[in-house]
């Protein structure tokens, strides 16, 4: 794995949980604002600001455990490796 491709996956275990829990309470809060103010926040626009933010919190949620998984791979690889090579 290049050192490119690894920094972009540390990148994403770093920035995709916060990212997650950040667009995911967005969701809620968006939700949350047509249910206490329908007059401020029509029900078109609370939907598509909650459905904008639940999709972002998915993408970001995919990009974490990717990443995740990704880097889970390679140390076992890197493993497997060094233990053939002894």
């Amino acid at each position: 794995m290049t050192k490119r491709k690894k920094a972009m996956f540390w990148v994403g275990v770093i920035s995709g949980l916060p990212g997650l829990v950040y667009f995911f309470t967005a969701a809620i809060f968006y939700a949350w604002l047509n249910a206490a103010e329908p007059e401020r926040w029509p029900p078109e626009k609370a939907a598509i600001w909650a459905g904008g933010s639940l999709l972002l919190a998915i993408v970001f949620a995919i990009y974490f455990g990717y990443s995740i998984f990704s880097l889970i791979r390679e140390s076992n690889r890197k493993y497997r490796e060094q233990n053939k090579a002894t």
